[in-house]
């Protein structure tokens, strides 16, 4: 789960105050017991949250865990892959991030106010969510563009320049991403009010400009299909 996910080193960040209308359910505990030493875990029960639009996401009992998965280059400075301070977050992040039933987008950003509501600050949040957008994994539902007859049944086998963009796993290496973050954490230090979410998403796009996923909606029409019966 953490380990495709990467959700996130950059909780190094302070605490700071939290937002109201979205609230976790549900206590965190991990089994068995100092299980966090080792980085394999179990949720004893379910851990819900809530977002702010109303939308309930759950990772559910019995869910396997190893934190949020952070490389141990920056661990001295971020801290373990079950901080307190964003493990709820992550958990559910990663839960959603290896089971696309939402799209990426939503997923991505349940995890700024999922961190929220931990008590992060909106500065900080949004200087994560930068990261997730631009290194998180990424997914997009196939619509067949033409119907096949009368019960054609089509079934996705290839399409030219799509089939090989149904999801991409996360990857945080881009170059320019530690000195975007740099940037725009000083911009949000600064003032807290300097960046809209609008804007941390337009500044993970200029960071890809040629990224299938940033171009295409949560949804594509395929022009071209392969059907099978």
């Amino acid at each position: 789960m953490g380990s495709r996910c990467f959700s996130t080193w950059m909780a190094v960040f302070l605490l700071g105050p939290a937002i109201a209308s979205a609230q976790f359910t549900g206590d965190l505990v991990l089994l068995p017991k100092g299980c966090e030493a080792v980085g394999q875990c179990i949720l004893k029960d379910a851990l819900r949250f809530t977002d702010a639009s109303g939308t309930v996401w759950e990772a559910k009992a019995m869910l396997k865990t190893d934190g949020a998965s952070i490389p141990g280059i920056f661990q001295p400075f971020v801290g373990a892959p079950f901080d307190e301070k964003f493990i709820k977050a992550a958990i559910v992040h990663d839960h959603y991030c290896d089971r696309h039933v939402r799209s990426w987008r939503k997923t991505h950003r349940v995890f700024y106010d999922a961190l929220l509501n931990q008590g992060l600050s909106a500065a900080k949040a949004k200087n994560m969510y930068l990261a997730v957008l631009v290194g998180g994994p990424k997914w997009i539902k196939l619509i067949p563009g033409q119907p096949c007859g009368l019960k054609c049944i089509n079934a996705m086998t290839s399409a030219t320049g799509v089939a090989g963009f149904q999801s991409r796993a996360a990857d945080y290496s881009l170059p320019a991403l530690v000195p975007a973050m740099q940037e725009v954490h000083a911009q949000l230090e600064a003032d807290p009010d300097a960046l809209t979410l609008e804007q941390i998403e337009a500044r993970a796009r200029q960071l890809r400009p040629d990224d299938f996923y940033f171009a295409n909606g949560d949804s594509i029409v395929v022009k071209r299909l392969y059907a099978t019966e």
